[in-house]
């Protein structure tokens, strides 16, 4: 069965196998953008009404991992081949020992959202709690398994279902099955509106552009998985135009928070690109395992390469261990740990 996601384990350091499965080398990043660009140059379908049809698995992040390719396209370390013709995959990658300091910089990005000065000391809090390696805080909302909502929850890794009058967007992992629900048939947003984690969308078309505008979205998310893309209030006001243009779908993103922003934040571009032929949405559970080690070290608690250790050799076959401490040396430029 295959697994597009690491589940929530419970080593700690299954968090740095997120950040090894995200790593792209620069030919195979020009790889996919070639793939994209040929899937940009198919036909774009339409609905009945002439409007451009996002029905579809749309899965492949054009500025991430490729997770529909082929077992032979696997992204560097993560398949080993033993002398007898049997492959091992690491979902990961080989896992290096994770190192036990915090960022090295902690410098405000550009891509920041604009924080008003007493919600940015807040957020630079958060930053600050980030350790051991790990890509985000223990604090983050989705170590909890709550639904990453909107703008966050994206829309890549999701089967988008639509017609005329309405638009349903199932996640695969987001952290767990998610869905959502945007209303194109005219109406307007609730006066007296509860609100949850994503939000009450509705949309209407701009020529070719879906425009979709979400309000009603709690404060128990955070805005996205970057350095301080994190706290808003529940007056989150997030307006999304989608375009298609043939097998290529692209989101622009602009958010206003009249409690927490200064201006609006206009997030970058995100394209994603339909599935592989007959691949389709496979829902995770999401579990909390995680959270817990989210922890410094210390000398009672280590953190470990799972793939180095010396039982490798006795479930995976002689030389598993070595190779897969090598792999783990060679991306880290030094001792990969056990």
């Amino acid at each position: 069965m295959k697994t597009r996601f690491v589940n929530y384990g419970v080593a700690a350091a299954a968090i740095l196998a997120i950040v090894l499965l995200v790593f792209v080398s620069a030919p195979k990043a020009q790889q996919r953008d070639g793939r994209a660009d040929a899937a940009a140059a198919k036909p774009t379908p339409h609905m009945a009404d002439g409007h451009p049809d996002f029905t579809g698995f749309w899965l492949d992040n054009v500025a991430g991992i490729n997770y529909g390719s082929d077992a032979g396209a696997s992204e560097d370390g993560n398949l080993t081949r033993l002398p007898d013709g049997s492959t091992i995959f690491l979902y990961g990658g080989a896992q290096a020992a994770i190192p036990n300091e915090r960022p090295a910089s902690t410098a405000i990005p550009a891509s920041a959202p604009p924080y008003k000065p007493e919600y940015m000391a807040k957020v630079q809090a958060l930053v600050a709690s980030i350790y051991g390696g790990n890509t985000s805080s223990p604090f983050d909302p989705m170590n909890d398994c709550k639904p990453n909502g909107v703008p966050r929850a994206g829309i890549s890794g999701s089967h988008i279902i639509m017609n005329p009058t309405g638009i349903a967007v199932m996640y695969e992992n987001n952290p767990g099955p998610v869905y959502r629900v945007i209303y194109t048939d005219g109406r307007p947003h609730p006066a007296d509106l509860d609100t949850s984690y994503m939000g009450h969308s509705i949309g209407h078309w701009e020529g070719d552009t879906l425009v979709i505008d979400t309000v009603g979205l709690n404060d128990e998310t955070w805005l996205g998985g970057g350095l301080y893309q994190e706290i808003h209030s529940d007056k989150l006001h997030v307006v999304e135009r989608w375009s298609r243009q043939g097998d290529v779908m692209t989101r622009n993103v602009v958010a206003e928070d009249p409690v927490m922003f200064t201006k609006p934040w206009t997030l970058a571009p995100q394209r994603t690109t339909l599935g592989n032929p007959g691949d389709y949405i496979q829902p995770e559970m999401c579990r909390t395992n995680d959270k817990a080690h989210l922890i410094l070290q210390t000398p009672d608690n280590q953190f470990k390469c799972n793939w180095c250790q010396v039982d490798a050799d006795k479930v995976y076959g002689q030389g598993a261990a070595a190779d897969n401490k090598a792999n783990a040396n060679r991306r880290t430029g030094g001792g990969g740990g056990e």
